[in-house]
C-alpha cells in the first residue's frame, strides 16, 4: 500500500471531479481518476493496444473511456463494457486517518 496524498481533502484539492492523473508507483504506471461518486485506480495502459488511460476520458456512469479506440471500462470491476478485450487492472484504494492510499 502507498501513500499518495496526505489525506481525502488533499487528493480533492490536486484532483478535479472528471480528471485522471498519472501515478508512478513501485514502477507501476497506475491512472488515478476522480468520479463524482469518487476516486478509482486503474493500471494505466488500455488493454487492448496499450494506449496511455490517464489521456483518457471519464463518463458520469463510471466509466473510463480508451482515447485510441475509445472501449469502455467500468471503474469498479475493470471490465470493457462490449468484453472486447481482458479487463483493466483495479487498485483499491484505503482512505483513512493516516492519508489516502493505493494498494498495488
Amino acid at each position: 500500500m502507498v501513500k499518495v496524498f496526505a489525506s481525502q481533502s488533499e487528493a480533492e484539492e490536486k484532483l478535479a471531479i472528471g480528471k485522471i492523473q498519472l501515478l508512478i508507483i513501485d514502477g507501476r504506471k497506475i491512472a488515478l481518476a476522480r468520479f463524482a461518486s469518487g476516486f478509482a485506480a486503474f493500471e494505466n495502459n488500455c488493454p487492448h493496444q496499450n494506449e496511455p488511460m490517464h489521456k483518457g476520458m471519464l463518463t458520469r456512469y463510471d466509466e473510463i473511456v480508451c482515447p485510441l479506440h475509445y472501449y469502455r471500462f467500468n471503474a469498479k470491476t475493470g471490465q470493457e463494457t462490449n468484453n472486447r478485450c481482458r479487463p483493466v487492472d483495479i487498485y483499491p484504494i484505503v482512505i483513512n486517518e493516516e492519508g489516502f492510499y493505493v494498494k498495488v
